[in-house]
């Protein structure tokens, strides 16, 4: 009977022990994926277009050149030595677009600018507020040709420099309006 009792007592003890351990381990697998969330945040994504046979869009490191791209897109003829080494070299942000033209003359012209508005939109890359221009700004829900004048304007009167929270200075803008752009940028 002694040795019965022991027995639950034990397994007792253990059914006890094993959400704590279990907790803990799931605590563990947390702080795991949180690490590889930080890795991953050095990511950028860049769209690839033009003479390629894979244009499209890379999530690529941050460090990646504009070059490294276009090579990994398959260039459609050979790439010549002639093509723009400044910009080939340039690192890529998130939301570049890198084209690759063909010339007159058969070089290659390698250009980098950003994705559309609507495109950072679509994939979730932040907007940049200071070089958005009243088009730019009518693609967000709930900005009309009137408001977007207004933004642009306000950030003219004051330098060219416009700051997300400046946004709410603009007439027309309130802090629901504010509250439903600001995680466009």
């Amino acid at each position: 009977m002694e040795t019965m009792r022991r027995v639950v007592l034990i397994a007792s003890a253990a059914l006890l022990f094993l959400p704590v351990a279990m907790k803990s381990r799931t605590s563990q697998d947390t702080a795991d994926r949180t690490a590889f969330r930080a890795l991953s945040s050095c990511m950028v994504t860049v769209k690839v277009s033009g003479k390629l046979h894979h244009p499209g869009i890379y999530v690529v490191s941050a460090n990646t050149l504009a070059e490294s791209v276009i090579k990994m897109a398959g260039p459609l003829r050979p790439l010549k030595q002639h093509m723009n080494g400044t910009v080939a070299a340039l690192p890529l942000l998130n939301g570049s677009a890198v084209n690759l033209l063909d010339q007159p003359d058969g070089s290659l012209l390698l250009v980098v600018d950003q994705m559309t508005v609507s495109e950072r939109m679509i994939l979730g890359i932040p907007l940049d507020i200071t070089t958005m221009g009243e088009a730019d700004f009518e693609r967000l829900p709930g900005i009309g040709p009137a408001l977007a004048r207004r933004i642009t304007t306000y950030r003219h009167k004051n330098g060219g420099i416009l700051r997300l929270g400046d946004l709410i200075a603009v007439d027309g803008i309130g802090e629901k309006k504010y509250k439903m752009m600001r995680h466009y940028f």
